[in-house]
């Protein structure tokens, strides 16, 4: 097996399985709306860098950085749209 032979949709549900009790440690409904949101640009950082890592294959070249850039960025807008539901004025925390 190679990395490339990873599935990459099954590899990035168990990373961001394992990751979540790491990166959220601590944190519960008490938890301020901007800590949360912190964690979760953590969290698209940590995903994103991974994710441009296994988007090379088998070789790391200097493409790695522009690529780490552009899954971080998409991981950002992804996370930070979720928790705009989360956090947001009539979101599900904000509720608590």
């Amino acid at each position: 097996m190679k990395i490339s032979d990873i599935d990459l949709a099954e590899f990035v549900e168990a990373i961001s399985q394992a990751l979540v009790p790491l990166i959220y440690k601590g944190m519960d409904e008490s938890s301020p709306p901007h800590v949360w949101r912190e964690r979760a640009q953590l969290n698209a950082d940590v995903m994103g860098r991974m994710l441009a890592v296994m988007h090379c294959g088998e070789e790391i070249g200097p493409e790695v950085a522009g690529l780490a850039e552009m899954y971080m960025k998409q991981m950002r807008e992804s996370y930070a749209e979720s928790f705009g539901t989360l956090l947001g004025p009539q979101g599900k925390l904000s509720k608590v």
